[in-house]
């Protein structure tokens, strides 16, 4: 009896303590998660989220898993927590972002198209999301690189690689001192390794260089007089630097070689402040500008490139490089091939998962939109820090893709793969002037424009391993497309692209009554629009039947694709019958063979809206086959013909 009434107590007792527990784990969680002790904050999250889950801790825990870039732990926190309706935007980003990095790319676009529903004008979103969506082509063509892992005796993390000597600089953590609270791994340090014989030699430490807190992610300039590296804001020899919000912001730092060739004692430069992360930095070529990332002001977000000025002496003031590299995200790890080739990660563009490698060619002085790497040298996971050897078509890139920072030799088939194209007037044969080119990059999104030249000219390079869409648009001319694919090419070849045009005719509202003198034969001899009637060659009917006839399909399909190249156009479609037979019959029998074709198109992708059909009978004879006339066949055929006009075009 006694038993019996105390068990009801201790279980209130024991469930007590439990939830005083939990209290205590999640509030050391929290206070470690604002101190950016995220190591710790998943300590205690982990233990205080299993015994009393709410949606705000399960956030927090999800969001130090991102921080510290363990991404199967974030998605598995994250759905758990996705239901909730608190959960932000920025958020379910994460979520997909995560998604992405475990290849479940589906998952992860219904993410990304629940937040653009809401911020439908999203920039970084609407990119993921495409990427989901092209995850096929941007995996498909891997024979263009070679990747394979580096082996650096005694390094377990290796990352950010710069070509030095007769070896390498890279960064590493460290077996022995003091840990950073934000990974709970030791902090980073700049190694060198010698390369003999094709083999990689025990790092050693950088004299000098290295300090107590996070040092790394050097370059050297051409001549090897001086390095500048990635390094925590140092307050002394041994004491962390910090802003108002009590925080430590990278910085960048200076050495020069002493009188006996060793480095000296990092000094901070010039242009950088605690109250802004700087890191990542490159030298150009000639080593007169730096490139590095940094979160100052007036950017597009996060983290963005920028550049500095260099005399010999003293720097200049940092310029952003703005909208077309940088993105509301983050772009980080700058490097230069040559001093037009921008590489550099971001993710914010078109991703793989994680961070991926992009790189831009400077034109005319400006930098274009970015392009994305193929597969593999982008994965699912994180891949930044490329380095090119001398030749450039080999380097170093770094991933975690093994489970941890490591450093990649790659080798990149690059062959020389451009366009010659000629646009043309399909009825005069004659070159176009001052037609607008759009190539687009259908694999990643990108988007470059030009003009044909005064002899229907234009040219451009194309890069391998990619899909693209051509489109050529003047005025008076019906805009038209074409594909060109470079996937699987690993020669240097010139591809010839023609794109003949046809001469924009809007109906004049009078019915557009037929020319008997002009192109319009619907014999399938010519591309007339006379009047603005555009023959639809080789459509024949079976005697007194209006269904469509398989040999009829690859002719209308050729008129779906004129019509979605310029879906800011209303067409009527247009029917014809010969002579023979009543008039009344062949009236219904031309409006229900112009409306199968309207069907047809409708069913292939054409807006109804865009499109009306019409029966004329026998009443637009283009030849004189009339009731009692002596006609062949084939005369009769050039009056059963089917046509389009024109009717207007949209603003």
């Amino acid at each position: 009896m006694i038993k019996q009434s105390f068990y009801p107590i201790l279980l209130l007792l024991t469930a007590t303590i439990l939830s005083s527990c939990a209290g205590v784990y999640l509030k050391n969680g929290k206070l470690a998660y604002e101190q950016l002790m995220y190591q710790d904050a998943i300590t205690n999250l982990e233990k205080g989220v299993l015994k009393k889950p709410n949606a705000e801790s399960r956030l927090m825990l999800a969001d130090a898993y991102m921080k510290t870039n363990n991404f199967t732990r974030a998605k598995q926190v994250y759905n758990e927590a996705s239901i909730d309706p608190s959960i932000s935007d920025e958020q379910r980003i994460d979520f997909g972002r995560a998604l992405m990095s475990s290849e479940q790319y589906a998952d992860a676009k219904d993410v990304f198209k629940g937040v653009l529903s809401r911020t439908p004008g999203n920039e970084a979103v609407q990119n993921l999301m495409l990427s989901c969506k092209n995850i096929e082509k941007l995996k498909a063509d891997s024979a263009l690189f070679e990747v394979n892992q580096v082996m650096i005796p005694g390094a377990a993390v290796a990352f950010s690689a710069v070509n030095y000597e007769e070896g390498i600089l890279f960064s590493s953590t460290s077996n022995t001192g003091t840990k950073d609270p934000y990974t709970g791994a030791s902090f980073i340090d700049l190694f060198y390794s010698k390369n003999e014989v094709g083999n990689w030699k025990n790092p050693v430490k950088v004299e000098n260089v290295n300090g107590k807190f996070h040092d790394g992610i050097a370059t050297v300039s051409s001549d090897g007089s001086m390095m500048v590296l990635t390094r925590s804001n140092y307050m002394g020899k041994s004491r962390l630097g910090s802003n108002e919000d009590a925080m430590n912001n990278t910085q960048l730092y200076s050495s020069v070689k002493d009188a006996e060739g060793k480095w000296m004692i990092p000094e901070l430069l010039s242009f950088c402040d605690a109250n802004h992360m700087y890191a990542h930095p490159t030298f150009s070529p000639d080593s007169k500008e730096l490139y590095f990332s940094s979160d100052l002001p007036n950017g597009r977000g996060g983290m963005d490139l920028h550049k500095v000025s260099y005399d010999g002496s003293a720097w200049g003031v940092p310029e952003n490089l703005g909208e077309r590299v940088n993105t509301t995200g983050d772009e980080v790890f700058p490097s230069l091939k040559g001093s037009d080739s921008l590489f550099f990660s971001s993710d914010a563009m078109t991703s793989i998962g994680g961070l991926d490698i992009l790189f831009s060619v400077k034109r005319d002085g400006n930098w274009a939109k970015p392009e994305h790497l193929s597969y593999p040298i982008n994965s699912a996971a994180d891949d930044f820090g490329v380095t090119f050897n001398d030749g450039g078509d080999s380097g170093m890139l770094s991933s975690d893709r093994d489970g941890g920072d490591k450093l990649y030799n790659f080798l990149m088939f690059n062959p020389e793969i451009d366009i010659d194209g000629l646009v043309t007037d399909i009825e005069e044969l004659r070159p176009l002037d001052s037609v607008t080119i759009t190539i687009e990059n259908l694999t990643d999104g990108t988007v470059e424009t030009l003009t044909s030249d005064k002899n229907g000219k234009f040219s451009y390079d194309l890069l391998p391993g990619k899909e693209y869409r051509i489109r050529a648009e003047r005025d008076d001319y019906l805009d038209i497309t074409q594909t060109v694919s470079t996937v699987g090419k690993t020669s240097s070849e010139t591809v010839d692209v023609v794109l003949e045009m046809k001469k924009l005719v809007i109906a004049d509202g009078t019915d557009n009554p037929i020319d008997p003198n002009g192109d319009s034969t619907g014999d399938g001899s010519g591309d007339g629009n006379s009047n603005g009637v555009y023959d639809i060659p080789n459509i024949h009917w079976d005697y007194n039947k209006w269904d469509l006839r398989p040999d009829a399909i690859p002719y209308l399909d050729q008129v779906v694709k004129t019509l979605k190249d310029n879906l800011d156009l209303k067409v009527q479609v247009q029917s014809h019958c010969d002579s023979r037979g009543s008039h009344h019959f062949n009236d219904q029998l031309s409006k229900k063979r112009a409306k199968a074709v309207v069907d047809y198109l409708v069913l292939k992708g054409i807006p109804r809206k865009l499109v009306k059909s019409k029966g004329f009978g026998e009443r637009r004879l283009v030849n004189g086959c009339k009731d009692d006339a002596d006609c062949s066949e084939t005369e009769h055929q050039a009056n059963r013909r089917t046509e389009f006009v024109i009717t207007e075009k949209l603003d």
